[in-house]
């Protein structure tokens, strides 16, 4: 599987809770009700579910072989006074809230482990190239 690919899975975990914490909505002690739901008319989850395509979230540059990931809650106005909160209504922080929650961490862990156990074979490898150049032998299961 591909790298893009596996981000592209973390990055639709990452959607479903953002969108999972404005409806139903998890419980957020931070706000009066004791949830994080913002859902009147539907309007901010269906700009919020449409805007953020799982295959622009997570881009590759073909040339530096740079990733980015972008989540795009900046339409409708009101999404980021939900997100932050204003002076007269206290943040719903359902970004903040998809990052922290469970299934996301877990399979960011899983692409970061998979990342780091590539790497660290890689390093293995090599090490072990040099050793049996040097007449040793490093064995690693």
């Amino acid at each position: 599987m591909s790298k893009i690919k596996e981000l592209r899975d973390v990055a639709k975990v990452y959607k479903d809770q953002a969108l999972r914490a404005i409806n139903p909505g998890v419980p957020y002690s931070g706000y009066k009700t004791g949830s994080s739901k913002a859902y009147k008319t539907g309007k901010m989850y269906k700009d919020i579910a449409g805007r953020n395509r799982i295959q622009t979230m997570a881009t590759e540059d073909k040339k530096t072989g740079k990733i980015t990931f972008q989540f795009n809650f900046q339409q409708p106005d009101y999404a980021k006074y939900v997100q932050y909160g204003t002076k007269k209504m206290k943040a719903r922080p359902f970004a903040q809230l998809a990052a922290q929650s469970p299934e996301f961490i877990a399979a960011k862990d899983r692409l970061v482990g998979k990342e780091a156990q590539e790497l660290l074979d890689g390093i293995f490898s090599d090490l072990d190239k040099m050793w049996q150049q040097g007449g040793d032998n490093l064995s690693v299961t």
